[in-house]
This record gives C-alpha cells, structure tokens and sequence, in this order.
C-alpha cells in the first residue's frame, strides 16, 4: 500500500480519501421559523413552560451522544447554582432508537431513573427541572421547540457531525441564543464560535450552561450571525454537488491516468516499432522494474538471466541503454559497472556515461541531513525493523521488515513530521514500496532523462519504472515516447506490466525482434 497526500494505492486501485462535511436544508428550517403556525407552537410552548431559560436537547437513544453525562451536569448546574431552580428548564427529547436490544433498553431506563432522581429532588409545587420527552416530534413542533430555546446543548460523546447543532442555528431569524457543542461532534470543527465543551467533564458542560444563561444579548448575536452565514452556505445543496464534482473530477483523473496493460498484440506492435527504429534509447528504472522486491535491499543483486539480457541489449548498435535507480552510484558500480550502458544512480545525482568516470550533478547540498536524520532516527528507534540508508544528496527511511500495520502507521506518523520540518527547506518527500524518502528538490530522475536526450535525436524512446520517481520520467518525456509502469495502471504512463517478470519478456521480445537485423550488419 501507498499513500501520498490523499491518496492510497492498494493492489492496482487509488482510492480517494477526502472529508465532506453534510449541511442540511437551511432554507427550510429558516423559512419554517417565519410560519404563522410555527409561532403559534412557539407561543403555546411558551405558555407550558414559563421560564426564562429553556435547554433544548434532541437526540436519538445511544450511548454515543452522552444523555446520561448530560443529565448530571444540569443536576450539577442546579446544586453550584440554586437560584436558577424554577427559572431554568431542560426540554429533552430523546428519539427511540433499537430500544429492542438489552444494552439499548438498559440506557433507557438509565434516563428515565435519572431525570425521575433529578426532578424529585428539585422540583416545586409549579415547576420541573426537566421535561423529557421519549418520542420523535413532526417538523413544526421542532422548529417551534428551536425558535423557543435559549440554548441548545449538543454534548455527544463521539458523533460524525450531528445536525442538530445546524438546525437550531439556521432557526435562530433573530441571531439570538446560545449553541454549547462538544468538542467531540463533527459540527465543532465548522461551528467554531460556538461554547465548545468536553462531552466527558460534567463541571464544564455545567460551567457552560451557566456562561449561555448570562451571555448578553450582543454578544449572542456576535456569535450566531457567522455561525448562521456559514450554515447557509455549506448547505446540503453544497454538500451533494461538492461530492459529485469531487466524485467525477477523481472519475476524470482515473480516466486520464488509465495506462493500459500490454497485451500480446500490443508487444508484438511494440517490437515491430522497436525493431524498425534505428536509433533507441531505454530508460530502465531497477528495483521493483527488472528485479523483484527483497526484505534485505543488498539481496535484491542482478541474476545471471538480468546481465544477459542487458548485455544482449547493450550488444545493438542501435541501442542506448540507461539503467537510471534511486540506488547509491556505488552499488549501481559494482553490479553493471562492467557493462556497456549508462548508468544515473540517486535519482540523477549521479551519472556516469559507459566506460566514462562518475560524475554529480552540480550545485547539491547535504547540509540538510543534520536536521532530517535525528528525526530518522527517533522513528527508527520506535520501530523494530526499519532503517535509515543515507545517500550522498538522500535520506531514506526503509520500512520493508517492519511488522504489517505498525509500518503504515508510522510511515504516515513520519510523512505528517516530515511535512512541518521541510516545508522552509528545498527538499521533497517522497513515499515509495516500504520506504520514504528524503532528496534534495533539484534531484529528479525526469531532468536526468531529459539532459540525455539533449542534442540526441532519437526515434524510439522507452522508458520504464515502478514508483513516484518514475512518474517524473513520465510526464518528462516528448508524446511519442513508449512509457510503462510497472505494477499499477494508475500512472502517467500509457502502458502498464504487472510485474518485473513480465518486464523481462517484453525486453527479450525486443532483443529477438531486432535480432536480425543486427546480424545482417
């Protein structure tokens, strides 16, 4: 698996994670609150009642939505401040839900204990703390209940957004009342000038009870008149066609990176075109291209059956073959050193033309890796199995022997720390097959291919790769080019091989269709 940005790729398929929060029908809920019939409700309401502060709670039975938390803050509210007994009330409405399971059926009588205990211990001859409601209500009723509350408390322990919140905000028409939210409702991160509370501390649901019932009036108005515009913008009107554009924009991006897989017919096309070109050049990317991926990086060395077929490449006159890896120039010296291609090591800061000396791209610094490496290394000694592998302008932090799901949540712990500490610096993150790594912006493998084909006049140009780094070769090279990635489609190539086994049969269909050709000369 591989993630980048918002982005996951797992077994050929890039899934899109992206957040959308719901809004609700703001129009409906303000235009209800101007209804004759709505204030008729609110009037008669208002008679039941008699108080000066109502608390309005609606929610549906569930654990999640802190009922019983709730409960014992107002209870609370009552004993720090008794001279809110008979002028405050809570209108709770809890809407049955699964009341046929045991646990669900439990939390119910849970409440109804609870508001009994509540209510006998405070109520007066004319009064009664709280008013529960164990029922769901039509629309108008609703509307009446959030035009007539003072305050609408919305404290779930855990909730994905709660539109509760939303609604009594887009029914407030005077810019009035006071919305206390739980820090842990979706809701918060929009309703900002909301009282946020914590859903777990009963003493600062009570303190925030408290602080709605004294806030003036400006001050309401101050923080519901943003809330209130914000609502009416991101309304569900917004939320579906959000969803839908980014839905079809991510169908649209699919489409244009769809590469399509090789097929028979397709290879024999290509090494007719291969064969009939007179001068080539093949841009190969090593690991997870021409070799499999290895736990041990160092045991993932080229085979007797690799050098033979690159040796029989390499033999055509035509051809310029460029292996071109993320690999350290040392270990790209040791396994092809003897052979007759080019070679680009790290990305492109190495490179070395056959039977020439290493040279590095000019203008690198690595006086970065004092800062990146301590950072490397803290990860490092938090997971078993992973490593640091230093490069001469690239850090990279390997992962491949890490137990399954601990080597994902770190990765992503690292990308995230990595972001903050790079984001002043000239440097680029990249996420590859179990390793991240660190490299200087300048160093980009699409330059490198790009300065071969300076003041070379190619008729067949290929190149292929398996990662991130590769897409930059990709999109580097002129639209005639042949590209192929290997073990995804989803890429900027537009050919795509499943595997490093598949690569070598198309490379050996090359050598054999242009074999003759060479024997002739």
């Amino acid at each position: 698996m591989i993630t980048s940005s918002n982005m996951i790729t797992y077994n050929d398929r890039s899934v899109v994670v992206e957040t959308f929060p719901m809004g609700i029908d703001y129009k409906k809920y303000e235009s209800l609150s101007n209804m004759p019939t709505v204030a008729h409700q609110v009037r008669n309401l208002r008679e039941r009642f008699q108080l000066q502060h109502i608390v309005l709670t609606i929610d549906r039975l569930d654990y999640s939505k802190g009922i019983l938390q709730r409960l014992q803050a107002f209870e609370l509210l009552l004993q720090m401040h008794p001279e809110y007994i008979e002028k405050i009330g809570m209108c709770m409405i809890v809407v049955p839900s699964r009341d046929n399971v045991q646990q669900y059926a439990a939390l119910r009588d849970e409440i109804d204990k609870l508001v009994g205990n509540i209510n006998a211990r405070y109520r007066t001859m004319g009064w009664a703390p709280i008013h529960y409601f164990y029922r769901s209500f039509p629309l108008e009723i609703l509307s009446a209940l959030y035009n007539l509350a003072d305050i609408c408390l919305v404290s779930p322990m855990r909730d994905g957004m709660n539109l509760v919140s939303k609604e009594y905000v887009a029914s407030r028409v005077h810019h009035d009342g006071v919305l206390i939210l739980s820090e842990m409702a979706g809701a918060s991160k929009e309703l900002i000038d909301a009282i946020i509370v914590n859903p777990n501390n009963i003493g600062a649901i009570a303190r925030a009870i408290d602080e709605a019932i004294n806030m003036p009036v400006l001050e309401q108005r101050r923080r519901m008149l943003p809330m209130r515009q914000l609502v009416e913008k991101f309304n569900i009107h917004h939320w579906v066609k959000l969803f839908m554009d980014t839905l079809n924009e991510v169908k649209r991006n699919q489409q244009s990176m769809l590469a399509k897989r090789i097929n028979t017919e397709m290879a024999q096309q290509l090494a007719a075109k291969y064969a009939a070109a007179n001068k080539r050049v093949l841009f190969l990317d090593y690991d997870g291209t021409l070799v499999g991926f290895k736990v041990n990086i160092e045991q993932a060395s080229p085979d007797e059956e690799l050098y033979a077929l690159l040796e029989e490449l390499a033999a055509d006159p035509r051809n310029s073959l460029v292996m071109i890896s993320g690999r350290k120039f040392e270990t790209m010296e040791q396994w092809f050193g003897r052979l007759p291609i080019d070679l680009i090591a790290e990305h492109g800061a190495w490179f070395k033309l056959k039977d020439k000396e290493w040279r590095q791209q000019p203008g690198l610094h690595d006086q970065w890796k004092k800062d990146i490496q301590p950072i490397l290394e803290t990860f490092t000694d938090r997971t078993p199995g992973s490593f640091i592998e230093e490069k001469s302008y690239s850090l990279v932090w390997h992962y491949r022997k890490v137990e399954e799901g601990l080597g994902e949540l770190r990765a992503n712990e690292l990308m995230n720390t990595l972001r903050y500490y790079t984001s002043d610096k000239a440097l680029q993150l990249l996420a590859g097959d179990k390793v991240i790594e660190v490299k200087n912006v300048e160093i980009n493998k699409g330059k490198a291919a790009n300065s071969w084909l300076q003041s070379r006049d190619y008729d067949f140009i290929m190149a292929m790769g398996d990662d991130l780094t590769d897409e930059d070769i990709f999109k580097a090279l002129p639209e005639e080019a042949v590209t192929i990635k290997v073990g995804s489609y989803m890429s900027a190539a537009r050919l795509y091989l499943r595997s490093h086994r598949e690569v070598r049969h198309v490379l050996k269909m090359l050598a054999k269709a242009a074999a003759p050709a060479v024997t002739e000369k």
